[in-house]
């Protein structure tokens, strides 16, 4: 049990670093005050909240 526990947490840090790279654009336009980086054209046809 105990190394399921360890291996869900280190799945969840991973995971939360991969969201931190593909994120770093609208992260860093956020803390600076700076505009929104445009949204992917690929971004638009999977989430229809985009358009």
């Amino acid at each position: 049990m105990k190394n399921t526990i360890r291996a869900m947490i280190e799945c969840s840090v991973i995971c939360f670093a991969v969201l931190l790279i593909l994120h770093r654009r609208v992260i860093s336009s956020f803390l600076t005050g700076d505009a929104l980086p445009e949204v992917p054209e690929w971004h638009k046809n999977c989430c229809k909240c985009c358009k």
